[in-house]
């Protein structure tokens, strides 16, 4: 396995990601999409990179906006610009030299939120992997912020209203849920509000005692063997 830096656009402002590559040509890529408070580094994503790699695919992790290693202003967060930045890594996977078409994503809490959306609208998503996702964002306008956790700004709740996951639901086929039994950011009642929406193939795994971010490391052994073997069905 090799990785490299990579950096693409997004309506002029530049994302910087890093893509792990197996040692096989031509390869299917699987995008991450990390979460609110988090980035391209996530422990989650460095291991998912190598579990993947191990069976022949390749990822690409990347900041969003405002984020990392990409520029632009994190007070301008919304919905609608990850779905575009998102957008801008598959068109940068699409255009990649060596990399096969057919792409799959992968998104932890808010990051699965967006590549549901975006998994509805793009057809080259021909598989789907979400972790801790949120159904809707409304509770977090009542949430408390600090600096510890510090809320979106104003322009992320001003887009809110734009993004209602159940009419788009339908549209996703091959889609995995997985969600910890005791996330205490996310209730689990929304993993099966999704899945419910949700058309076939798709499935639904709880994992018992898990936190939002599957924090030990048996939960976290389990997530990636479940998420390398639904992606590896499909690609």
């Amino acid at each position: 396995m090799k990785s490299e830096r990579v950096f693409f656009t997004s309506e002029g402002q530049r994302l910087a990601g890093v893509l792990h590559l197996p040692d096989l040509e031509n390869p299917a890529c699987v995008i991450a999409s990390h979460g609110l408070l988090s980035s391209k580094e996530s422990e989650k994503y460095m291991a998912l990179g190598e579990h993947l790699s191990k069976v022949g695919m390749a990822l690409l992790r990347f900041d969003f906006r405002g984020i990392g290693e990409s520029e632009g202003r994190l007070e301008d967060d919304t919905v609608s610009r990850r779905i575009t930045d998102l957008g801008a890594a598959i068109d940068y996977v699409l255009t990649r030299p060596g990399l096969r078409k057919g792409i799959g994503l992968v998104g932890s809490s808010l990051g699965g939120y967006v590549s549901l959306f975006k998994a509805a609208m793009d057809q080259e998503v021909r598989a789907l992997v979400i972790w801790a996702t949120p159904f809707h964002l409304d509770d977090l306008r009542s949430e408390k912020g600090g600096q510890d956790h510090p809320l979106p700004g104003r322009a992320f709740f001003e887009d809110l209203p734009r993004h209602h996951l159940l009419p788009v639901l339908p549209k996703i086929p091959n889609c995995m849920v997985i969600h910890g039994e005791k996330d205490e950011l996310v209730p689990v009642d929304q993993a099966w509000e999704i899945f419910q929406g949700l058309s076939g193939p798709k499935e639904i795994h709880v994992i018992e005692s898990a936190d939002h971010r599957f924090t030990q490391s048996g939960h976290r052994q389990r997530l990636l063997d479940l998420t390398v073997e639904w992606l590896k069905k499909f690609l």
